[in-house]
């Protein structure tokens, strides 16, 4: 009877404990945009600079109050383009006049998806800054 015991024991004893992992994603640090200098690859507009800056001369509505002051100029506006490539977060950092601080807002606002910007082949988020220049004709 001692010697099953034994051998019982041995048995138990060897037996490599079993451990059930679970499959785990990978974990993705939910990390705050980054600066555009910190990015591989920069966020870009459909069809480059040149397409942007077509978009949005088409898109702005010069200000009556800013037009009939005479007023012209560069308004600087801060966004973050997503990992997804939508446009969040759009503010002015560098501000002309008030009417024209909103009309540069809401049209960056309304800009179309962006190609978003990457770090190790991975789409991160990225703060872009963009000036848009008013010109009276």
């Amino acid at each position: 009877d001692a010697t099953k015991e034994a051998v019982k024991k041995e048995v138990v004893e060897e037996a490599p404990p079993k451990i059930v992992e679970k499959p785990t994603a990978p974990v993705v640090k939910d990390e705050g945009p980054v600066n555009i200098a910190m990015v591989e690859q920069k966020p870009s507009f459909p069809g480059g600079d040149a397409a942007m800056y077509q978009w949005l001369s088409s898109n702005i509505n010069y200000p009556a109050a800013a037009s009939e002051e005479g007023v012209q100029g560069k308004v600087t506006v801060q966004f973050i383009v997503e990992r997804d490539g939508h446009i969040t977060g759009v503010k002015v950092v560098r501000g002309k006049h008030p009417a024209l601080d909103a009309e540069a807002k809401r049209v960056v606002s309304k800009m179309p998806k962006w190609t978003p910007g990457r770090n190790n082949g991975q789409p991160v988020r990225v703060i872009y800054n963009l000036p848009v220049t008013f010109r009276l004709q």
